[in-house]
């Protein structure tokens, strides 16, 4: 074999090697967004939402992150209380005013704005 075809068959098989690593990455990043995506909807979804009073009662035996239970932590605004709508984090049970962007925050990080846990305990 010449010089030159050896270097073509190097080339080849380096091309085709860099190409399967990007299809995995590819692959792996399209199974993980669709199984992400469906934690989000899920946890975006009518059942995360209720009251504050609410909220704060199934909270009522776990420690207050750093004392500032009664406070968003995305907005820094105190809790109203009574019918005051916040999101629950399925995982982890923080809440957030529902009008302060916290969705946002959720489908961009996927993670407790909080606790940076996931949306939902593992099985």
């Amino acid at each position: 074999m010449s010089a030159g075809a050896v270097l073509a068959l190097q080339i080849a098989a380096v091309a085709l090697v860099a190409a399967l690593i990007v299809a995995v990455i590819v692959a792996a990043a399209w199974v993980g967004a669709a199984v992400h995506d469906g934690d989000v909807e899920r946890a975006l979804g009518a059942a995360t939402v209720m009251t504050y009073e609410r909220a704060a009662a199934r909270m009522a035996g776990a420690p207050a992150p750093e004392g500032k239970a009664d406070r968003c932590a995305i907005c820094l605004s105190e809790y109203a209380g009574g019918d005051e709508l916040v999101r629950v984090v399925p995982a982890c049970g923080h809440f957030f005013h529902a009008e302060c962007g916290v969705d946002g925050w959720l489908r961009a990080r996927r993670t407790c704005p909080l606790c940076r846990g996931g949306l939902w305990p593992l099985p």
